[in-house]
């Protein structure tokens, strides 16, 4: 296995160890050595890859929203419909890790990161900027009730009632 591989390989088993304790415990009561024994890793391997148990968290969902934003590159749509109908697309295929956040507490690791992401930016023309609030607080809110209603409906209903919300 060459360095890249086992990188991935560390940071997925740490990721792995974290989730599953997020499943019966709270984020604050789980410690750094806990998930590297459960990871079969060194600490110096979580330090290496991460700054936080949080930083966790967080990778996980950059991960998820570039897989977002690189369908959306590949699909070359300007249509914000589309765009939505692929963020509950991407959302809904990691469903138990978005609910994992939600029943967590966490959900406030996804918003910084959605915002970091996406948000106005300082050095953002007033256009540009206004722009980005608009579709980041809008797209967020769709997107933080849909997981906190526990993601019952299918993406594609999603898409239906934006379609709908959007005629009214």
């Amino acid at each position: 296995m060459g360095n890249q591989e086992r990188n991935t390989y560390v940071c997925n088993a740490i990721t792995d160890a974290l989730l599953e304790m997020l499943k019966t415990r709270s984020l604050d009561s789980i410690n750094i050595g806990e998930i590297t024994e459960a990871a079969g890793v060194s600490r110096n391997s979580f330090y290496r890859n991460f700054e936080s148990k949080e930083d966790i968290i967080r990778q996980r969902i950059r991960i998820y929203l570039n897989e977002w934003r690189e369908q959306g590159e590949a699909d070359h749509s300007d249509d914000p419909k589309q765009i939505y109908c692929l963020l509950f697309e991407a959302a809904e295929r990691h469903k138990d890790f978005f609910l994992l956040l939600r029943n967590a507490g966490l959900l406030y690791l996804l918003q910084d990161e959605f915002f970091r992401n996406f948000g106005p930016k300082d050095e953002d023309d007033d256009i540009a900027a206004y722009s980005k609030a608009f579709f980041t607080y809008s797209t967020y809110g769709f997107l933080e009730t849909w997981i906190r209603r526990g993601m019952k409906r299918t993406a594609q209903e999603m898409e239906q009632m934006l379609r709908g919300a959007n005629k009214a």
